[in-house]
């Protein structure tokens, strides 16, 4: 979609421009009929504003809810993210009390699966593809676990709780992946599409006679919908667009765990 690849300072007034010409639009086409058709007295305007009225109660409730949805999708990927990232700097502290060789070997997998998912994954899940890459780095970490020989109660102990801390790695990773293309459903942008168009042309059979104060009426309803709607689909694709899931917390063990413990 058009409105993922574009920054935030251009799609966001992009966005509200075609949404506000739009709704300016529609009350242009349908003003001159509104007033050929609409009485005379006040029965146009009492019915007219209980079809606006209840109208705006169910639309804005269903924004609500959905905007709701969409960013509880987000913090939830977030969330994710982010004991992944926590359960690879607990790994990567275990791993410096393993024995050699497999201690250096695990520490240097650790980096490299952290380089890759910054480099190779993210890339891949903004374009809404499965991340297969990284699979071989997680492989050999168990492997460098596996390879341990404990010689000593508390070297045991260490290996067991770095396979504890491995089997998190691969439980949080795997939530990260699968939710690589966690979006709403289309009846719902279905719904939020006709609705919109709905809320223009009901402004638009409001009779006002003075044109100005019409279209600036009209103007602020759909800058406030635009918004709303901007807002929904930034947050709809987690990994794609201005508003987005970064692999901030694994470029922060890049520059901080990984380059101050030995």
């Amino acid at each position: 979609m058009w409105l993922y690849q574009l920054p935030m300072a251009v799609g966001l007034p992009l966005f509200i421009a075609l949404v506000v010409g739009g709704s300016c639009a529609v009350l242009l086409v349908l003003r001159r009929w509104v007033r050929k058709v609409a009485p005379q007295g006040e029965e146009w305007d009492r019915v007219l504003s209980y079809a606006v009225g209840a109208y705006g109660v169910f639309y804005g409730v269903t924004l609500a809810l959905i905007a709701a949805a969409a960013y509880g999708n987000f913090t939830e990927i977030d969330d994710i993210v982010l004991d992944e990232s926590s359960s690879l700097a607990s790994l990567y502290r275990t791993a410096a009390i393993l024995p050699e060789p497999q201690s250096t070997e695990l520490q240097r997998q650790i980096i490299a699966y952290t380089r890759n998912v910054i480099d190779v994954d993210w890339p891949m899940q903004a374009r809404w593809e499965i991340p297969l890459e990284t699979d071989a780095n997680v492989t050999a970490m168990q492997q460098a676990i596996v390879e341990v020989k404990p010689t000593t109660t508390a070297e045991a102990l260490y290996v067991e709780q770095s396979l504890n801390q491995f089997q998190l790695l691969v439980e949080n990773r795997r939530e990260r992946i699968a939710l690589t293309t966690l979006a709403l459903p289309n009846v719902l942008w279905i719904v939020l599409g006709v609705g919109a168009v709905l809320n223009a042309v009901l402004i638009a059979l409001i009779e006002v006679r003075n044109l100005r104060v019409h279209l600036l009426m009209a103007g602020m309803l759909a800058l406030f919908v635009g918004l709303l709607l901007y807002a929904i689909a930034g947050f709809d694709h987690a990994y794609a667009g201005p508003i987005a899931v970064t692999p901030e917390y694994f470029q922060d063990l890049l520059d901080g765990l990984f380059v101050n413990e030995p």
